[in-house]
């Protein structure tokens, strides 16, 4: 996505232009095909232009059509034709076919914030209401892009990239130490809103922000409907359906020129790969497709890059196997390259950059299989109930009895009962896995017992029959996801884009009965049959063959206890405890124990970067 930036100053001071040329500069490593600035009345944005889709995004911003509202941000919108449908009379007054940002400004101006509820896509952005004075920041359902803001003082700032609030003099380095306690423990903060730095804020997936009158509100403007269960007279139709919206969702997110495609050895990575092959062909467009597997190999025998090669030759995919021999855990990125913007779970990041760097020369799109696991691996035990409470035994009896008279076995039910009935034998213990290694002062003042307490609450679910798909969906779950392979931690201007993430799917997905068809994504089997080979529509969910951290202490390549602490973390880890608990652990090592080893050397980079004030 590109890169932008945009500050107010209420006191309606003039913006350097020299520094928002500079902060362009600093921006132009997601956007290296051109930059600009403005400035207006207490006023500042820096852009920098990635080009990922011709005809559909404007080079320069911010953007506006009548000189009231400016939008600056990113822009990516679905279901174009609709959205045209419904704004027919504004858009009749353009000369042309109007770019996505002024589609939007357009339903703005006709919905004002309800237009958050019509459109579709990938969006984080700010308008800005010249009349009103009142500035509006919205990020998308999914939250595909990020989007920071910091209100200090008389000036009120906002960007996709958090490295770039540190040339904003007002704001502060300091650190949010609630941020810091929670990814001690695993890695992430119960609150998404929080980042790294105590007065940088993160916008949460769904929500819209308004600033006005030197005062910020945060408002959820979607929640997904709960509807009743489809109820088709045919078991093609949920088929042909679901295959219609999934060639939309992959339809509207193909580029004009070429595109990479992430392919696992799964159904999820591979149906999309199937439809957007599908597009190419019928466009005479199939070179523009090229497709990347991630190889766990030398480390283990990895078999995704065999059924990921097993599909790319049905569909006719040019394809790579990525592989790269260096597996050191918290590697350090090659000379020159600055650290993550915030502590970063992911032990071999650089490892993973590498590989990315070699995705981008093909495109600047990538389409990624995410998503499909969310309501397509769902659970028969809810719907059981679901029905149970409504009376409807003859449908329990048909849709339980015919999955089982078919397949020869009843569906996974995926109700509990096992962790139930281990945490019942053996008693619960609500401070197993609580940390002994946490220094005590910073324990009190940051009230960490309580927060382990809260995390361990039993979630309350909303949807009768699909209640963790439907929770999963409202968490800020896939905007961490997403927010992972953003530009700032990759190190290149690639921008992922999810088909099965698009709302259209989710909303049918939310209401497909999870008997039969979200049964081991019973639907994606049958959607893709002949699409896919048989190999791959026949296999079984898998998880990695082994863990990583396993194999390289098998190999005795790398030990924890080697690293020399930097002083950053003192103040939160006593490292002499951490480490005897390192070297006492029995089993497998969990990816979260290292989170404090991942903060150490974030920790370090800041420091040699001199950031630590």
């Amino acid at each position: 996505m590109s890169g932008f930036f945009g500050l107010l100053r209420r006191d309606g001071a003039a913006v350097d232009p020299r520094w928002l040329s500079h902060l362009a500069a600093k921006l132009s490593f997601r956007g290296p095909d051109g930059t600009n600035i403005w400035t207006k009345d207490g006023w500042g944005c820096s852009f920098a232009f990635l080009r990922t889709n011709p005809g559909r995004q404007i080079a320069q911003q911010p953007v506006t059509l009548d000189g009231r509202f400016f939008l600056l941000g990113h822009v990516r919108l679905d279901g174009r034709e609709d959205l045209l449908y419904a704004l027919s009379e504004s858009v009749r007054a353009l000369a042309h076919d109007p770019m996505d940002e002024q589609l939007l400004l357009l339903a703005w101006k006709q919905w004002g914030e309800g237009c958050l509820q019509h459109v579709l896509g990938d969006f984080s952005f700010a308008l800005w209401d010249a009349l009103e004075k009142r500035l509006w920041c919205g990020r998308d359902f999914i939250g595909g892009h990020p989007f920071f803001y910091a209100h200090v003082g008389g000036v009120f700032c906002f960007s996709n990239t958090l490295r770039i609030f540190h040339e904003v003099p007002e704001i502060s380095r300091e650190f949010d130490e609630l941020f810091l306690a929670d990814f001690l423990l695993d890695g992430q903060s119960t609150d998404f809103t929080r980042t790294v730095y105590r007065d940088i804020r993160r916008l949460a997936p769904g929500h819209f922000l308004k600033f006005e009158g030197g005062r910020v509100s945060e408002e959820r403007f979607l929640r997904l409907p709960i509807e009743g269960p489809l109820q088709f007279p045919h078991a093609e139709e949920y088929i042909e359906a679901f295959r219609e919206l999934l060639q939309q969702a992959v339809r509207d997110r193909m580029p004009d020129d070429a595109v990479s495609l992430y392919l696992s050895g799964g159904l999820d990575s591979g149906s999309v790969c199937a439809v957007a092959s599908q597009l190419a062909l019928q466009h005479g467009q199939p070179g523009h497709l090229k497709a990347f597997t991630f190889s766990w190999r030398p480390l283990f025998d990895d078999p995704e890059p065999e059924f990921a090669a097993l599909t790319a030759k049905h569909l006719g995919l040019t394809h790579e196997v990525l592989e790269d021999v260096t597996f050191v855990p918290f590697e350090p990125f090659e000379t020159g390259a600055e650290s993550t913007p915030e502590p970063d779970s992911e032990i071999f990041l650089a490892r993973a950059r590498r590989l990315s760097q070699r995705v981008a020369p093909h495109a600047r799109v990538v389409l990624g299989g995410e998503g499909g696991d969310n309501v397509l691996t769902g659970q028969a035990w809810p719907y059981f109930l679901y029905l149970k409470k409504r009376g409807e035994w003859s449908k329990i009896v048909r849709t339980f009895g015919g999955f089982f008279l078919t397949h020869g076995r009843f569906p996974p039910f995926r109700g509990g009962f096992r962790t139930y009935l281990g945490s019942h034998l053996k008693g619960k213990d609500e401070w197993e896995g609580y940390p002994n290694w946490i220094v005590e002062e910073f324990e009190r003042r940051v009230r960490l017992k309580d927060r382990w307490r809260q995390r361990r609450i039993t979630p309350t679910y909303e949807h009768p029959y699909h209640p963790q798909a439907y929770a999963g969906l409202h968490s800020t779950y896939w905007g961490g996801v997403l927010e992972s392979e953003d530009a700032a931690l990759i190190g290149v201007p690639l921008e992922t884009r999810t088909p099965l993430l698009d709302l259209r799917i989710l909303r049918f997905l939310l209401r497909l009965p999870p008997v039969p068809w979200c049964a081991d994504k019973e639907l994606l089997r049958k959607a893709m049959k002949r699409r896919l080979p048989e190999a791959i529509l026949h296999r079984p969910k898998t998880v990695l063959r082994m863990n990583p951290l396993d194999a390289l202490q098998k190999r005795r390549t790398w030990t924890a206890g080697k690293f020399q602490v930097s002083r950053g973390i003192l103040p939160y880890v006593n490292w002499q405890k951490y480490i005897e608990t390192l070297e006492q652990l029995k089993g497998s090592l969990s990816w979260t124990m290292l989170c404090p080893m991942a903060l150490a050397h974030w920790l370090k980079d800041v420091e040699n970067e001199g950031g630590i004030q």
